[in-house]
């Protein structure tokens, strides 16, 4: 569509990144304090491995669809809003959980939450900026979950040394409801204004998203890259702090200043690089983007093993952020592949499904299974359980390396309006 003022695009480019900033603050901040967590609530890594992962990911599918169905049609910012406060509230409440069954009730406040933002946002913005700018702005977007990644983890590190856990869930929680506001006040939505497109159909629903990947032989493959590349991702973000402190002997803060600069530099100049070659080299042919997308998580493969078993943390840290350059390499150009093969009105629930796959197995099994290995493998390697889980957990990216690249030769991109 791409008819707003550039102002006005550029504004609610800016309130929908740091919507994207305060989604993964809220999460990491978890991550740097859930050792604390264990302990005072009496938890083992399986009950955090279920908090941070399935409990999470389950909600978080779920919730998906019925908010991403509603905006394909509906005012996308009011939808961003209401999920952005909702998932700030429920961060704050996740201060007062006295037990295991009250935190997991705050985890799935979060989680549905922070289920519809990201494909309502999406959704938005791939309406108002040009075709030609589709993967720089979607690798935007992917940026900033990366700042949120890692500056999550750096602002809780340095809260911290002052304020015990309960504390810094309610300073990082409550300022999410008033960014909420602004993006309805001040985000551009087309459909305010009466501009819809015509041919859209009344509604697109989950089952239509799945029959176009199952009749989809590059979006097939896809899927499995989906439901590979996510598990070693999430494995390493949601345990990763908890493998410094561990296996290293870093502090908290040393873990969020060390452990936050690595995620940010491999994450955002993955990101953003992934955005300029794709917009560069995959426009005339979306195939490029699985061929790279593939060559990177191939790549990323010894790095990720590298990361789990060396003994010197910032050789850890240094493969860290190898390993998160080369796998965040695939994502913005898959999403872009993906869009380039569907309609232009089953896009926001297309990312619901992205989302969902990369949910349930990243978040879901990923940080549940690294949990329990973790908890599996504690009576043989004690403090060091990490090691091993993650190095296992790593021989994911050679399947999602290999399922990209075939996406990539089997994509059919539908023809599109600019």
């Amino acid at each position: 569509m791409a008819s707003e003022p550039s102002s006005r695009r550029g504004l609610t480019l800016g309130l929908l990144v740091i919507v994207a900033i305060f989604s993964y603050v809220d999460r990491q901040v978890f991550t740097l304090f859930q050792d604390d967590i264990k302990h005072e609530l009496g938890l083992h890594d399986g009950q955090i491995g279920l908090l941070t992962g399935i409990a999470f990911a389950a909600f978080y599918a779920l919730a998906a669809f019925p908010i991403a169905r509603y905006a394909d049609r509906g005012d996308r910012r009011l939808v961003i809003a209401i999920c952005v406060s909702v998932w700030s509230a429920a961060t704050a409440l996740s201060a007062f959980a006295q037990n295991f069954m009250q935190m997991l009730l705050a985890r799935i406040g979060l989680a549905a939450g922070e289920a519809g933002a990201g494909p309502a946002g999406l959704s938005l913005l791939t309406d108002i900026f040009p075709k030609d700018r589709r993967t720089t702005i979607i690798s935007i977007m992917l940026a900033a979950n990366a700042v949120g990644l890692s500056g999550g983890l750096a602002l809780a590190g340095w809260l911290s040394q002052w304020y015990s856990w309960r504390a810094v869930f309610l300073i990082v929680g409550l300022p999410g409801i008033a960014v909420g506001l602004l993006v309805y006040l001040l985000a551009a939505e087309p459909r305010r204004r009466g501009v819809v497109d015509p041919v859209i159909p009344s509604q697109t629903s989950i089952s239509d998203v799945l029959r176009t990947m199952a009749a989809s032989t590059s979006l097939r493959w896809v899927a499995l890259l989906l439901c590979m590349v996510p598990v070693t991702g999430f494995a390493f973000i949601l345990w990763g702090a908890s493998f410094f402190l561990r296996v290293h002997d870093m502090d908290k803060t040393e873990t969020g200043f060390w452990l936050g600069g690595a995620m940010a530099a491999g994450l955002v100049l993955g990101n953003l690089v992934a955005g300029w070659v794709s917009d560069r080299f995959g426009q005339a042919n979306p195939g490029f983007n699985g061929w790279f997308a593939g060559l990177g998580l191939l790549a990323s493969f010894p790095f990720g093993v590298g990361f789990a078993l060396t003994s010197n943390p910032y050789l850890a840290l240094g493969c860290f952020v190898v390993v998160k350059f080369m796998m965040t390499l695939h994502l913005g150009p898959i999403i872009s592949l993906c869009f380039a093969q569907v309609p232009v009105q089953m896009r926001a629930m297309t990312s619901a499904t992205i989302n969902m796959f990369i949910g349930l197995a990243g978040v879901g099994l990923g940080g549940t299974v690294a949990g329990y290995l973790s908890k599996a493998f504690t009576p043989a390697y004690g403090e060091l359980s990490l090691q091993p889980t993650l190095a296992i957990l790593s021989g994911c990216l050679l399947v999602g390396g290999i399922a990209a690249i075939m996406a990539g030769l089997t994509a059919k991109p539908i023809a599109e309006e600019a």
